[in-house]
């Protein structure tokens, strides 16, 4: 996963594109729980990439915190606050696609917040 959040953070798009795909399918393909610091090291890259000018990546950082909400409520509870925020601005984004992701993590944020005990 490693490798995948420094391809998320180049500065070339095409590779931050790659990147972002890259997270989401080992997210979606992985079936243990991430640790606390690898969750903590995908938010703070996804949180940056929800700003980025391609709407791919954006769209992709927020598949990938999809993904990592599932596997890993407990860590990413400790993130809802900054999360959330960021992922309501996305709702306001020009691109369909982008809008449809960041409504899709929040429902997933609110699933797994629900499913889970409070801390």
């Amino acid at each position: 996963m490693e490798e995948a959040l420094e391809m998320a953070r180049a500065k070339d798009t095409k590779e931050r594109m790659a990147g972002v795909e890259r997270l989401h399918q080992l997210l979606e393909a992985s079936r243990k729980s991430l640790s606390s610091s690898e969750v903590t090291s995908l938010v703070d890259c996804c949180l940056d990439l929800l700003k980025d000018n391609n709407f791919r990546v954006s769209q992709g950082a927020l598949q990938a915190l999809a993904s990592a909400a599932v596997l890993s409520s407990e860590h990413l509870k400790l993130h809802f606050n900054a999360l959330v925020p960021a992922t309501v601005e996305r709702l306001g984004d020009a691109k369909q696609p982008v809008r449809d992701a960041a409504r899709r993590l929040l429902l997933t944020l609110m699933e797994v917040r629900s499913h889970t005990p409070s801390l």
